[in-house]
């Protein structure tokens, strides 16, 4: 009998303990750059995650666990990261992208890459109450170090998608 009891509770502690220790924040929302909050760093290209395409990004975290995150003019350059799965490939300039792996850290999602000379290390983190977006960038080139730090506040939806930079069409009745 002490076997199946000490069995029980050891299960029942898992049970409890497991779901409390996977979570993790989710990051899925349309976030508007607070520039005020932020500090830019010139030149902050996409590897420094500044730059004019990030004056508002959309981020699905989808429960796999992959975190997308596109910028609202730029949704072709949308970062992917898979914590704990390898290295993707993500955009960092016009024509050039760099292997990043990412991880868990706690509650902060944290990505690393290298590209020729270039190395990043970021840093992902909500609030308590998940209204702020905090992304901290450090970048490495034989130039130096660059740190940016972009906060981000989730915005209310920006209206039809007719007023956005990217609109959408009006497809005919009956169109699939």
């Amino acid at each position: 009998m002490p076997r199946v009891q000490v069995l029980t509770a050891a299960l029942l502690f898992l049970s409890l303990a497991g779901p409390a220790a996977a979570q993790r924040p989710d990051f899925s929302g349309m976030w508007t750059l607070d520039e005020g909050a932020s500090e830019v760093t010139p030149p902050a290209f996409s590897g420094g995650r500044g730059g004019g395409h990030t004056e508002r990004l959309f981020i699905t975290h989808a429960a796999n666990g992959t975190v997308v995150i596109g910028a609202e003019t730029n949704g072709v350059k949308a970062w992917s990261f898979t914590p704990g799965r390898g290295e993707l490939s993500i955009p960092v300039g016009r024509d050039t992208s760099m292997m990043a792996s990412s991880r868990w850290d706690g509650n902060r999602l944290v990505a690393e890459g290298t590209q020729g000379e270039m190395t990043m290390h970021e840093v992902m983190s909500l609030s308590a109450d998940g209204s702020i977006l905090t992304i901290e960038v450090d970048t490495t080139t034989p130039d130096g170090e660059t740190h940016n730090r972009l906060v981000y506040t989730m915005a209310p939806p920006v209206g039809p998608c007719k007023a956005w930079a990217m609109p959408c069409k009006d497809f005919p009745q009956g169109a699939r």
